[in-house]
């Protein structure tokens, strides 16, 4: 199992001379693999250096996803950067029960199965449409928040029409 650190070094530019600011996305396949095995960790059959091992591999990915999460912005990303500041200040000591440190692998593990899902809906609402596909919010629907975009000014009414109250028959 490989350490994975809490940022990536910037890759250098072709002529050498500045780093390149584009970074490939975060690899979810692999974060949800990662957060499905420390979730799938028997108590009583794995050892506490296991336990160990898994909790450096998933702080490392849930620093990852949160630092993704947190350029993405938002009142979400806000609550769960939160989140992820308290679990990894909180991590079990070496002197801990099994059952602590357990606990506290499934935490993370969760909080990175949640992470992936905000990262990928950032990414899947950010990104720009596909040659010959419907972008994601098309204007009048709904997008992946239930919100829908403002009507710009002056556009025509909208063909559909909130059904009449009661008092309105």
């Amino acid at each position: 199992m490989t350490d994975i650190t809490a940022g990536r070094p910037p890759a250098l530019a072709t002529d050498g001379t500045a780093p390149d600011v584009t970074e490939p996305p975060l690899d979810t396949e692999e974060a949800e693999r990662s957060a499905d095995e420390a979730l799938g960790l028997k108590l009583g059959t794995t050892t506490r250096t296991e336990i160990d091992d898994y909790t450096r591999h998933m702080r490392g990915q849930v620093a990852l996803f949160a630092s993704a999460v947190r350029e993405g912005g938002g009142v979400a990303a806000r609550g769960s950067w939160l989140e992820v500041d308290q679990l990894l200040g909180r991590g079990p000591t070496d002197d801990c029960l099994v059952f602590a440190a357990w606990t506290h692998v499934r935490d993370l593990a969760r909080l990175l199965r949640r992470l992936v899902a905000e990262y990928g809906e950032q990414r899947a609402y950010s990104a720009p449409p596909l040659p010959g596909h419907t972008p994601v919010a098309v204007a009048g629907e709904a997008g992946p928040h239930g919100l829908r975009p403002p009507e710009p000014p002056g556009a025509p009414a909208s063909e559909h029409a909130p059904a009449p109250v009661a008092s309105e028959r």
